[in-house]
């Protein structure tokens, strides 16, 4: 009896022990989230203190990283997507930031040409590529995967298939070291991109050099014939030049300077060929008008010369031509029977694109022996008259053909400056109209350096938010633990109406005692 009393006892104190203890923890959570709260507005005001903080010194301190412009230009010209300019060589973008494109913005905007060696160092190009074709140039990876070893071939054409050229920069201006403000950076990188759509249609445009060169002859330091041969010389280079633009001009663009086409153009060439030109060379040739009768005999000596060793080279060249082109073994193609069939294999031969390249250069150089041909005799001809001439040219004579040149001279000069706007307006509104493109200028506004500063100060901040909160609440639960203490401890009274735990425990151990003796 008195051992069923004791475990009695023993399991009475054990669950009073267990409820005091849940009663101590219940009393701890409330006293952690009591002082979280008490806390909350201290915790709230460091947080928000130490964030502009970190802010501003993040900004302090990366300050020369945002003084950098950004501006976004393309390409979308016929060849680019190869990483060739529109001549069909390397494209090579560093060209934007030449000393030639830097000093004309420098100029535009009155600045200093003293900054120009810092302001080219300091521009950098990214060429953009776009997720599909990032994902096409990794998928070479899987090629080599395949469990066939048949695929060596086709793995190497993929591979070179997946090169990609961008067609789209960014152009970043790093203007830390420049001295210049923000408003001045962006001013500047916007007229060097201005300024490179100039020299964009100056390199790969019309042909000014072609125009330029042509003005500068001066027909008055040649003798009459030989003005003639100057003359039908320039007409020949402009008529080969017009035929070459025309070839890209698809629907027949007519300019709004000029009023002309390219046909017209060459009809007008025409025109003054066979108007002018020929009437003028006819009364100088048949009336022998000369400045110098000797100097040009020997004149027309020395062309026939230097076109009887151009006819050689020519039959030479041309010789070779024929034998390459008899001798070329063309491509075999063989085309097979359907399976099962009775039908027979067969070869064929296929031309291959150098014997294409061979025939076309056979037929320049037939061109080119026959005009050569055809100026020998003609030269021939001059001589023959004018050995036979026993003619003294006129004063008069001299004059009316004197007066034929200027005027030929000033119909040239016309013409020429006709092709050269044609031209010029056709690539710049047609061919190149788009292609180059500043698709986002620079932009000095404090909305992007403001957005910087948070970008570059977003994680510091994140994670001294961090470091606050895990303070703040340590901070709560030691509180909430020497709080706890003293009132175990009878340090500080309790405030609740409760009696302590102690008193509790020991006159309800005493009241069970009793009642297991009774």
């Amino acid at each position: 009896m008195e051992e069923n009393n004791e475990k009695y006892l023993n399991v009475t104190l054990k669950s009073a022990l267990e409820e005091q203890e849940e009663e101590q923890i219940s009393i701890s959570i409330v006293g952690i989230l009591k002082n979280l709260k008490r806390l909350f507005a201290l915790w709230i005001s460091v947080s928000i203190i130490l964030s502009i903080l970190a802010l501003v010194f993040t900004a302090i301190l990366k300050q020369d990283e945002y003084k950098e412009m950004v501006s976004l230009v393309s390409f979308t010209y016929s060849g680019v997507e190869k990483g060739l300019d529109p001549n069909g060589n390397k494209f090579n973008i560093n060209n934007m930031k030449s000393p030639q494109i830097i000093e004309a913005a420098l100029d535009e905007l009155e600045m200093d040409h003293s900054m120009l060696e810092s302001i080219r160092r300091n521009i950098s190009f990214e060429g953009i590529i776009p997720k599909d074709a990032l994902e096409r140039i990794t998928a070479y990876k899987n090629i080599f995967d395949s469990e066939s070893g048949d695929t060596s071939i086709s793995a190497v054409e993929e591979i070179l298939d997946v090169t990609y050229y961008p067609t789209q920069y960014k152009v970043y201006f790093d203007y830390a070291s420049t001295g210049l403000n923000s408003n001045q950076a962006a001013a500047l990188l916007n007229k060097m991109l201005e300024c490179y759509s100039e020299y964009f249609l100056d390199a790969y445009g019309y042909n000014k050099a072609l125009g330029t060169s042509l003005q500068l002859l001066e027909y008055q330091d040649y003798d009459y014939a030989e003005a003639i041969d100057v003359f039908d010389s320039t007409l020949d280079r402009l008529q080969t030049y017009i035929a070459q633009v025309a070839s890209a001009d698809t629907a027949r663009f007519r300019s709004t300077s000029t009023g002309c086409t390219f046909s017209d153009l060459s009809q007008t060439i025409s025109d003054i060929r066979e108007v002018n030109l020929d009437k003028l060379a006819s009364d100088i040739t048949l009336n022998t008008i000369t400045k110098d009768k000797d100097s040009l005999l020997t004149y027309y000596q020395f062309k026939v010369e230097s076109l009887e060793r151009n006819k050689i080279v020519c039959q030479e060249k041309l010789a070779t031509v024929n034998d390459s082109i008899a001798n070329y073994e063309k491509n075999t193609v063989m085309v097979f029977g359907a399976s099962g069939t009775d039908n027979m294999n067969i070869s064929a031969s296929e031309a291959s694109a150098e014997y294409d390249k061979l025939f076309n250069q056979k037929l320049d150089i037939q061109s080119e022996l026959s005009k050569t041909v055809q100026k020998i005799n003609l030269y021939n001809k001059r001589i023959e008259r004018l050995t036979a001439s026993t003619m003294i040219n006129s004063a008069s004579k001299k004059a009316k053909v004197e007066e034929g040149l200027s005027f030929l001279n000033d119909k040239v000069n016309e013409l020429i400056e006709a092709v050269n706007v044609t031209t010029d307006e056709f690539y710049r509104t047609v061919v190149y109209s788009k292609a180059y493109n500043i698709l986002v200028p620079a932009n000095a506004s404090l909305g992007s350096v403001a957005m910087n500063a948070v970008k570059d100060s977003l994680l510091p901040v994140v994670i001294l938010d961090a470091l606050i909160f895990v303070i703040y609440f340590a901070a709560a639960v030691i509180i909430s633990c020497m709080e706890e203490y003293r009132r175990n401890n009878g340090i500080v009274p309790a405030k609740s109406s409760k009696k302590s735990p102690e008193k509790s425990e020991d006159k309800e151990n005493k009241n069970k005692t009793e009642k297991a003796k009774k």
